[in-house]
């Protein structure tokens, strides 16, 4: 028995020593390897910062298997994001393993749909993996921790000023990162009780839904289509209700409009409801004039690249259902689909439309699925995206509660709530946040890096100010 104990006891410490909290100290974690997270390696990658970036001290953590997609494959709708764009990672990097993608497989997939309009998100996901791949060799090449298969599960301030990330496997082995920089890239999500709870026509949508509301991000996941029609199974002539003006909004529609087997769908049946006026990307002035479009002043024109509405305009499959919308540029309009403006808190007319639905589509944002930051002592540091304001400044610098960037951590990816502003363009009326790929692999992910690397410093109280 004495030794059978003894056995117990030895088991028991070398189960310790394997989960040990084992330390290491670099410059920077990014915590999230999906399309945001790898974006901003690709941006390095472009700018040969890569490599200086990694061997500063590096370790990216993501808790799939692979780096790369994140999401992205498991949505049934076309891209936002041209195929130009995604090829645009790779092609002529100077990282020669990178530049050979373009012709690779998933290379030559998303070469298909260069100039249609957006790729399927399924088909993206190739191509966004496999360059995370290459990228994940480069990073390990030069020293650098790629943590595939880890939850970063605590993120604490150190005495001195530092960040301590605690990541944990599969198995539950646990370690910690030590650096002086987070970058926090962990995307956006949607619940039911966020959907449910937001006001429309000065009610809660739950409450003038009930058991029809479904949101958006289920009805455009692959299967989304099939629970609608479970859900509109036995109503002759259903009517659907989609709250909302962005592109996911107008995605949900395009999405229900081009299923097959098509829904019985007649004259008026799907109704977008909005605030702001649903409103189409033009590359020039003279475009949108050659259209009929007028709808914008000069405030809605981008000074660096000249686009109209370049930032709040829809655009791709959401546009071409817009224009047939607004009837521009000889389009005709889809009698199935039509569009309320809600007008205020007191809207009667928005009620009705909504309590006469079949199907109520709540497509209301996303929130920041950020891992929390602690202080020094373990407390939940109150942040600026707790309060439902954006998370980052005009830096990307992560805000705190009282407006002031958080030193050291960064925010890149979906709800980030970044808006591009001085060389990154922009229409000067734009209220909202910026979400894409060309951003994220171009000029937002550079700015994090130069920052990273000490090539770019800020003024606290200007950046403040400026982010206000």
């Amino acid at each position: 028995r004495l030794m059978r104990a003894i056995e117990r006891v030895a088991d028991t410490a070398m189960a310790r020593i394997g989960r040990r909290d084992i330390s290491r100290d670099m410059a920077t974690v990014v915590i999230g390897g999906g399309p945001a997270g790898t974006a901003m390696l690709t941006s390095a990658s472009k700018q040969n910062k890569l490599v200086p970036l990694v061997e500063a001290g590096f370790a990216i953590v993501e808790r799939r298997a692979r780096m790369g997609s994140g999401e992205l494959g498991n949505y049934a709708i076309r891209s936002d994001t041209t195929a130009e764009t995604f090829l645009s990672a790779v092609r002529n990097n100077p990282h020669p393993e990178l530049a050979a993608l373009e012709h690779h497989p998933a290379g030559q997939l998303m070469q298909r749909y260069v100039a249609e309009l957006g790729a399927p998100l399924t088909d993206t996901a190739p191509l966004l993996s496999v360059t995370a791949d290459r990228l994940k060799a480069i990073v390990t090449r030069h020293g650098g921790e790629v943590l595939t298969g880890h939850d970063a599960t605590r993120v604490q301030r150190t005495a001195d000023g530092r960040w301590q990330t605690t990541v944990a496997d599969a198995s539950g082995a646990v370690r910690s990162l030590v650096s002086r920089n987070i970058v926090v890239a962990t995307g956006g999500y949607q619940t039911d009780e966020q959907v449910a709870a937001t006001p429309v026509a000065g009610v809660p949508l739950g409450k003038l839904a009930g058991r029809r509301l479904m949101r958006s991000d289920t009805l455009l996941r692959l299967g989304g289509a099939e629970q609608a029609h479970e859900r509109l199974r036995g109503r002759p002539s259903p009517k659907v209700a989609i709250i909302g003006a962005s592109t996911s909004a107008i995605a949900a529609a395009v999405l229900l409009l081009k299923n097959q087997p098509g829904f019985a769908f007649g004259a008026g049946a799907v109704t977008i409801l909005h605030r702001q006026p649903l409103k189409p990307f033009y590359p020039t002035i003279a475009a949108a004039h050659a259209d009929g479009f007028h709808d914008f002043d000069e405030n809605d024109i981008c000074p660096v690249s000249g686009f109209v509405l370049r930032l709040a305009g829809l655009r791709l499959e959401s546009r071409e259902l817009v224009l047939r919308m607004l009837s521009l540029g000889g389009r005709t309009p889809d009698p199935r689909v039509t569009s309320h403006r809600i007008a205020g808190d007191t809207d009667a007319a928005a009620r009705t439309i909504i309590a006469d639905a079949d199907l109520v589509v709540g497509a209301l944002g996303y929130r920041p699925r950020a891992v929390p930051l602690l202080g020094l002592g373990g407390e939940p540091l109150a942040l600026a995206h707790h309060q439902g304001r954006p998370m980052v400044d005009r830096h990307c610098r992560i805000l705190a509660a009282d407006g002031l960037p958080v030193p050291g951590a960064y925010g890149i990816g979906l709800s980030a709530g970044f808006v591009p502003w001085g060389k990154l363009g922009g229409e000067a009326s734009f209220r909202g946040q910026a979400n894409g790929l060309w951003l994220w692999q171009n000029d937002v992910g550079q700015m994090i890096v130069d920052q990273l690397l000490g090539l770019e410093t800020h003024d606290v109280s200007i950046g403040t100010r400026a982010a206000a």
